[in-house]
């Protein structure tokens, strides 16, 4: 009986340290931490942007099939979601950490810009183009 009691107790234990680890590698909290330390989130802040990391990787999950099916819609959903993050982002930003945010907006597009360059320069077609700049999207998305 001991012995019974012994291993559902480590059960438990074993259970709960899994369920934590794989908190950790979960893509949101990861991204939203990254987030919280980037902008200096305070605890109200931290939550929120959980949340719309959350929605995020539900949403990206969620297109993922277009990728292959329907690469047009998923390039205009890629573009909706990192609209739908940037607006997210501006409501929950404080004025000094908005101030961060659109210099990261403005490095993107500085390298949005130079990869469509670069691309042009190397003869690529315009759909190879959109999709490299989803891509870029993509990458700030996760």
């Amino acid at each position: 009986m001991k012995n019974a009691i012994l291993c559902f107790a480590l059960l438990f234990i074993a259970a709960g340290i899994f369920a934590q680890t794989e908190a950790l590698k979960n893509p949101a909290v990861e991204a939203a931490e990254a987030l919280s330390q980037r902008y200096q989130l305070d605890t109200r802040q931290q939550a929120e942007m959980l949340k719309i990391q959350e929605r995020t990787q539900r949403n990206l999950s969620e297109i993922k099939p277009l990728e292959q099916t329907n690469p047009a819609l998923y390039i205009q959903k890629i573009r909706s979601l990192q609209y739908a993050n940037e607006k997210s982002y501006e409501r929950i930003l404080r004025k000094e950490q908005l101030q961060i945010f659109r210099q990261d907006q403005i490095a993107l597009r500085e390298k949005k810009a130079r990869v469509t360059k670069e691309m042009k320069e190397a003869g690529s077609s315009p759909q190879e183009i959109e999709y490299k700049m989803a891509e870029l999207d993509l990458e700030v998305l996760q």
